[in-house]
Order: C-alpha cells, then sequence, then structure tokens
C-alpha cells in the first residue's frame, strides 16, 4: 500500500466518487485518458517553470480553478492572474505528483504540496485534483480536495 493511500483515504474516496458520478452528457468521446494524463502533465511543468500564462492556457474560456478550502476562480484571465500573483509574490513552493488517473474527460491528480515557511521549515499537504475536460481537450475543471 502506497503512502496516501493508508494515510488519506478520505481524499482518495471522494476523488473516485466524483469521477463515477459524472454525468453522461460530460463525457466527450473526443479525450482519450491519454490525452487527458499529457496535458495535466504538460500544466504541471507550466507551473514547475513559472509560467502563468502557459499553464492557464491549458483551461477553457470558462475553467473553474478551485483550490481546498477556497472559493472557485472562473475563466481563464481569473486563472491566469492567480497563477501570476502566485509565482511573482508566493512563497517558496513545490508540487509532486504522487499518482496520475486519467479516464475519458476525467483525470485526477494526487499530489503533495509545500511552502516553505519561516526560516528552513516547509509545510506539506497532501491532497488530490478531479479535472474535467471539455470536448476540445482544454481543462474545464480543476477541483482540489484535501486529505
Amino acid at each position: 500500500m502506497r503512502w496516501f493511500e493508508s494515510s488519506h483515504p478520505s481524499t482518495l474516496s471522494q476523488a473516485r466518487t466524483v469521477l463515477r458520478t459524472a454525468k453522461a452528457g460530460e463525457v466527450f468521446d473526443k479525450i482519450s485518458p491519454r490525452d487527458g494524463a499529457e496535458s495535466v502533465r504538460s500544466l504541471i511543468a507550466a507551473w514547475l517553470a513559472g509560467d502563468a500564462l502557459r499553464a492557464a492556457a491549458h483551461f477553457a474560456p470558462a475553467a473553474e480553478y478551485r483550490e481546498a478550502g477556497r472559493e472557485p476562480l472562473r475563466g481563464r484571465d481569473a486563472i491566469a492572474a492567480h497563477f501570476t500573483r502566485f509565482f511573482r509574490d508566493g512563497p517558496a513552493w513545490r508540487f509532486e505528483v504522487d499518482s496520475l488517473f486519467a479516464s475519458g474527460p476525467h483525470a485526477c491528480v494526487v499530489y503533495r504540496f509545500a511552502v516553505k515557511g519561516p526560516g528552513v521549515e516547509w509545510r506539506e499537504r497532501a491532497g488530490c485534483a478531479v479535472v474535467g475536460f471539455d470536448a476540445d481537450g482544454s481543462i474545464a475543471a480543476w477541483h482540489e480536495y484535501e486529505g
């Protein structure tokens, strides 16, 4: 058993529930699991490079982006502004992917996110993001759950 399965079962359970209960109208034949996984990997590479505009380009114009415990951001412009502020003004951070699952128009990313606190201390949290894609393969929804 991997560490996040034993220590964060509620996060995986939430993600599986969201993926199982997707509405039939949300399924698009154009998106293969490989496409979704590649899109998420490309988004994360843009984040790690600190490239807010390239990261935001992965999202649909009317996308919703919600970090765990925060109000959702709506629209690519708002998402780009958020990423820009975070990369420019935010603390030192790291993002590590533990697992990436993709199926049709959905993906689930199990990750660890850490920010550098005072001194040399890092504060880390585990979570997952349930990702939904639109018919064009853009990210229509990114919803994070903390576990």
